[in-house]
């Protein structure tokens, strides 16, 4: 299995050390929260990985995804979450965010509720249309998957 850690240094060196520090320290207490859950490290113009117990997409619960210059720990279905201390942001039909400034926040009793409730949600989810294994995707994984393995030897040949 791929190793997330590695794939994640390898897209955030574009990045700040304290942004590739802080995605890092947000993806590893989504890990903790939630060991058994699929991870699928992407890059857009964010730097991020999804977690899922489905394995898909669709039954993702939590995002944490580095900006340029900041970090967001996105939660999925953060609007129906229960918010007591008034920490998520955003605006839309679903997805709320808490901005991370700092590793430590991570280890909030606050945050780390947060956290929870979201896995106890993906989980819930999950029992609803089925659990998969535990996996790790990157990007390049993706398309050579897509590519019938013709991108994994195209980028092969660039090196």
């Amino acid at each position: 299995m791929l190793n997330p850690v590695a794939v994640l240094d390898d897209l955030l060196a574009s990045r700040s050390d304290e942004v590739a520090a802080t995605l890092q320290a947000a993806c590893a207490a989504v890990r903790k929260a939630a060991p058994d859950a699929s991870e699928h490290i992407f890059e857009t113009y964010v730097v991020g990985s999804v977690f899922t117990f489905t394995g898909k997409l669709s039954g993702a619960f939590c995002h944490p995804v580095a900006y340029a210059n900041h970090v967001n720990l996105g939660f999925n279905r953060g609007a129906e979450m229960h918010d007591p201390h008034g920490l998520l942001g955003g605006t839309g039909k679903l997805i709320r965010h808490i901005r991370i400034d700092d590793p430590a926040q991570l280890k909030t009793p606050e945050v780390r509720e947060m956290i929870d409730q979201a896995v106890a949600m993906g989980w819930a989810l999950a029992q609803r249309l089925g659990v998969a294994p535990r996996v790790v995707t990157d990007p390049q994984m993706r398309a050579d998957k897509k590519s019938g393995g013709a991108a994994r030897k195209k980028a092969t040949a660039k090196k």
